[in-house]
């Protein structure tokens, strides 16, 4: 297999001040809790989407407003850099790629970027929705009845709009002061800048103050400022695109970011799922129209896939996973639901050439039982060397520091991994 994700590096990211580490067809987060592994996943589905409009193209996840939520957190608190990175190389459709992610606070830190992003953003805020549109009709007529110079009610009507929209546009940089960038490039040249979300935004008395001189009531204004700001703030959205550069879009699947459901599979694969839990669930017989039928002593019952326990629905995701034939997987805590049963089962499948060898996997787990499992699975079927352990620790000082592993050297101190995982 051809690694698609050959390399990860992170500077400033969360709470990483530098992590740089070679990625395995299977690698493995470990630590334990707070030490960055679910950051460091949510850093490479960030670099991974950034070349599909920062999409999961396996469900249309938008990666933007999932990082909004924790927008003043990507960049590390210790930093005064205002800026983190996350690069790698990736190989995709065969042809090898350097992309690098910058996430940016604040409209000045996007350096040459900044006026062709301030012209796209004004533009998107000074569209004036059909209710912002109503707001200021309301408002021009009660100015109308005040005004006595008989001006073209037409020319009157622009110019007040136009007031309005430059109040709009000349204070964009106070508006996106504190506001969270990325940045894509790829092989250093520029793919695509966008803004995460806001979860709000201070307005100030003196932007009130200067819509309320043209007319506008106090009420008026801020409602005017919450409906055409929102468009921009509520949801992530790219606001740079280069015309020239096009890559090909890695598929890439984070369990956490999408419920899987059986029928989210095509025929096929759905086939290739259903023949693998009845090879491995005794009282699994079919699955059909979200009804999973289980056969007991030769007594069929079909009962509701929602009704299913926690532990066969997580088998089921991760096989799911499997089958799917993403390029590249992500899995948070795999070991969540999953009984040491079901664990030996998936480890035992992920670790098959006939996966592996076209899925890279990429998990995080403070789970002993289940890294003991992936790494005698993979002792067993020759495969340790396609196999990299990154070790996390959480430093005095709160900083995260790293050791990473080969998939021989992780099996034969399975012992001081044992250990270090244990606590809180």
């Amino acid at each position: 297999m051809v690694v698609v994700l050959r390399r990860l590096s992170l500077e400033d990211y969360g709470p990483f001040t530098k992590l740089d580490i070679e990625l395995g067809d299977i690698t493995i987060f470990v630590g334990r809790n707070n030490t960055g592994k679910s950051t460091a996943l949510e850093a490479i589905t960030l670099l991974l989407s950034s070349i599909n409009n920062f999409r999961v193209i396996t469900s249309s996840i938008d990666v933007l407003s999932n990082l909004g939520l924790r927008s003043r957190y990507l960049i590390n608190l210790r930093s005064n850099k205002g800026v983190a990175v996350v690069s790698g190389d990736v190989v995709s459709q065969g042809m090898k790629h350097s992309i690098e992610v910058r996430v940016i606070r604040g409209i000045n830190g996007l350096g040459d970027l900044r006026d062709n992003a301030v012209r796209e953003i004004i533009r998107s805020i000074t569209e004036l929705t059909p209710t912002s549109q109503k707001i200021l009709i309301e408002a021009f007529r009660r100015v109308l009845r005040e005004r006595k110079d008989g001006k073209d009610i037409t020319e009157a009507f622009k110019e007040f709009v136009d007031g309005v929209i430059s109040v709009l546009s000349n204070r964009v940089d106070d508006v996106l002061v504190n506001a969270v960038f990325v940045s894509t490039y790829v092989d250093g040249e520029l793919l695509n800048a966008a803004l995460l979300p806001l979860s709000e935004v201070r307005v100030s008395e003196d932007i009130i103050g200067k819509l309320k001189e043209l007319g506008l009531s106090s009420s008026e204004a801020r409602r005017l400022l919450n409906i055409q700001l929102g468009k921009v703030i509520s949801g992530g959205r790219i606001i740079l695109t280069s015309k020239k550069l096009s890559v090909e879009p890695i598929r890439v699947q984070h369990l956490s970011l999408h419920p899987f459901l059986i029928d989210d599979l095509p025929p096929d694969k759905q086939t290739e799922l259903i023949d693998l839990l009845r090879k491995e669930v005794r009282y699994f017989y079919d699955y059909r129209g979200g009804q999973v039928i289980l056969n007991f002593d030769g007594s069929r019952v079909s009962v509701p896939y929602a009704l299913m326990g926690d532990g066969f629905k997580a088998l089921v995701r991760m096989l799911g996973l499997i089958v799917m034939g993403v390029d590249v997987t992500l899995i948070d805590e795999p070991e969540a639901h999953l009984h040491p049963g079901f664990m030996e089962v998936i480890t035992k499948y992920m670790v098959e050439p006939r996966f592996l060898d076209r899925i890279q996997f990429v998990m995080a787990t403070q789970s002993l039982e289940f890294l003991d499992y992936l790494l005698r699975a993979a002792e067993k079927g020759g495969v340790l060397g396609r196999v990299k352990l990154v070790r996390l620790y959480l430093m005095p000082n709160g900083s995260i520091d790293y050791e990473q592993l080969s998939g021989e050297e992780a099996y034969e101190e399975m012992d001081e991994l044992k250990s270090d995982l244990r606590g809180p």
